[in-house]
């Protein structure tokens, strides 16, 4: 019974280890952050004004943010070491929830939750990398507390969506106290993410795809969902009616872009792509994103190599990469002057398609093959591991491509636009993951990784 209990011990901390070693890099990095830019901001209000009566004010003027924006005031005020514990937390929070959305534990235990949760923690290590600009830019604190913590809430509501409410035997088991206090988990992290209004957008995808999800395999849709979906309009009611997100608006339109209003839906969604390939272009764009498109496309293609074992598939879910390193060896032979000056004429500020016709096509061609070598992959994996791991990558890539679609919708979105790029990167690190975990398990049944 004592060597038991001894060897599960040994066992849980061999599995959480690499989870201490994330905290401890991650809670070193923050002490090299200093507060800049909103952080000084809001730490002015702090002490100057009346925290409800600055958030009344700026509710009504600025944004409804009002939430998230009475935690960044109070975290801004007080000492930063306070930030440093608790961001690193977040951070660690967030590699440690992938595992548990991803596959069932029950299935996959000891020395391969190890390396699970090392994968995990290693991934989001290279996440924080390419996002670490984008949390510079308006200050550490205020950044990180508007979007990645956001977005663990978020994956800590779908966690426990997807242990309770989609698992009534786990609710049932609980006593009222602890039902209670999940409820309370649920409500409060969903209300907390939606406070962005682009983890709403997510959210509220996030959801169709569930329920859409549930009506194909006819599972019963749990009363519980119906909540949350309401939770949710409200966040839209919050998001659309908010005077001071109409009043933002207008003025970041007039100050920042006043061609804005000319633009067609058609425009926005081209802008939103054509900055984020634009930026991939700048001099430290392949520093910053090239080391989690290449694991991506590699691992992808890897992947489709594993189950299909042929040339033709293998070498269409290759092109990307050979897009990509042959790019870098342009750069490298020709410098960026030249990539830069035909960007800046093919990539206007109004977006590609207010280009000339010659840049249309090149990077239009560019995007087409891109795209099909991706969907082919997809229809790889459907084929060869069925409908669950493909719908979920699918999904996943929908959700983050989206994301970064919606960006076009804001006149800021070339003054902001790293941070709204925070999400469309980490599911690009969520896929990344999967494809991994599924590529060492190599495991011929369907279904393995994802426990819906």
């Amino acid at each position: 019974m004592i060597t038991t209990k001894l060897n599960v011990k040994k066992s849980s901390l061999l599995m959480y280890f690499p989870f201490l070693i994330f905290f401890a890099i991650v809670f070193l990095w923050h002490f090299r952050l200093i507060p800049a830019g909103d952080d000084l901001y809001f730490s002015r209000v702090y002490y100057e004004q009346n925290i409800f009566v600055f958030l009344g004010s700026h509710y009504e003027t600025w944004t409804s943010r009002i939430i998230i924006e009475f935690f960044i005031t109070i975290f801004a005020g007080l000492p930063q070491i306070i930030w440093n514990f608790l961001d690193s937390i977040i951070f660690t929070l967030i590699a440690v929830l992938i595992p548990k959305l991803t596959f069932s534990t029950t299935k996959i235990g000891g020395k391969k939750s190890f390396i699970y949760n090392s994968l995990s923690c290693v991934l989001v290590l290279l996440y924080i990398f390419t996002i670490d600009g984008a949390l510079w830019s308006a200050g550490y604190i205020a950044s990180t507390l508007t979007y990645t913590w956001p977005l663990f809430f978020i994956l800590l509501h779908f966690y426990v969506v997807k242990k309770y409410v989609f698992n009534e035997h786990n609710l049932n088991m609980l006593s009222i106290t602890k039902k209670v206090a999940i409820y309370g988990i649920m409500i409060f992290s969903l209300i907390f993410a939606i406070n962005n209004e682009l983890v709403l957008f997510i959210t509220a995808g996030a959801y169709f795809f569930i329920i859409c999800y549930c009506w194909y395999k006819k599972i019963k849709i749990p009363k519980s969902i119906f909540l949350m979906l309401f939770i949710i309009l409200l966040g839209f009611l919050n998001f659309y009616l908010c005077p001071g997100n109409q009043a933002r608006y207008v003025k970041d339109t007039l100050r920042r872009f006043p061609d804005y209003y000319t633009l067609t839906i058609i425009n926005k969604i081209d802008l939103g792509i054509s900055v984020l390939f634009y930026k991939f272009i700048t001099p430290d764009g392949p520093t910053k994103f090239g080391p989690i498109y290449l694991l991506f496309f590699g691992v992808l293609t890897f992947y489709v190599y594993s189950i299909t074992k042929k040339k033709i598939p293998v070498l269409i879910s290759l092109i990307p990469l050979i897009i990509m390193l042959s790019s870098f060896g342009l750069i490298l032979l020709w410098g960026y002057s030249p990539i830069i000056t035909f960007m800046n004429e093919a990539v206007t500020e109004h977006g590609l398609l207010q280009s000339n016709l010659s840049n249309i096509l090149l990077i239009s061609v560019i995007y087409a093959i891109v795209l099909f070598s991706v969907l082919y992959s997809l229809v790889q994996i459907y084929k060869y591991r069925g409908k669950k791991l493909s719908g979920l990558i699918f999904c996943l890539l929908a959700l983050g491509f989206a994301s970064q679609m919606v960006k076009g919708f804001s006149p800021t979105c070339w003054t902001t636009g790293d941070r709204w790029e925070i999400y469309y990167y980490f599911f690009i690190t969520c896929v990344i993951y999967i494809l991994t975990v599924e590529l060492l398990e190599n495991r011929q049944d369907d279904g393995k990784i994802t426990d819906w």
